[in-house]
């Protein structure tokens, strides 16, 4: 074999290589271009899932407002009732106290 069959046989398997690289390149900046692709179709269905559940979440809300204003309603009616028989025993459970503190024991403990 002689020189030049040697730099042709250099230069043929360089100029393979280089297009070998070359298509390497090209097929990996497909799959990033294909891999970008689906993840924003993921984002975009993720983002229209959560704001699907996100309104039905909100109006099953408002709907627990009128639920709401009924329980607090009904929570402030108990607690003017307990005031108001707090305001009607205040008399006999101070007298109760008093009778308590000033009672003493004086009889002897069998010990």
């Amino acid at each position: 074999m002689s020189g030049q069959e040697g730099i042709d046989k250099l230069l043929a398997a360089e100029s393979e290589a280089t297009e070998i690289v070359s298509k390497a390149r090209k097929e990996k900046t497909a799959r990033i271009k294909q891999a970008r692709d689906e993840a924003e179709a993921m984002i975009k269905k993720l983002r229209a899932d959560m704001d699907r559940d996100f309104k039905n979440a909100e109006m099953a809300g408002t709907g627990g407002g009128e639920k709401s204003t009924k329980l607090a309603g009904e929570t402030e009616n108990q607690l003017a009732e307990i005031r108001r028989q707090a305001e009607a025993n205040r008399v006999n459970v101070v007298r109760q106290i008093l009778g308590w503190i000033t009672t003493v024991d004086t009889s002897a403990s069998a010990a």
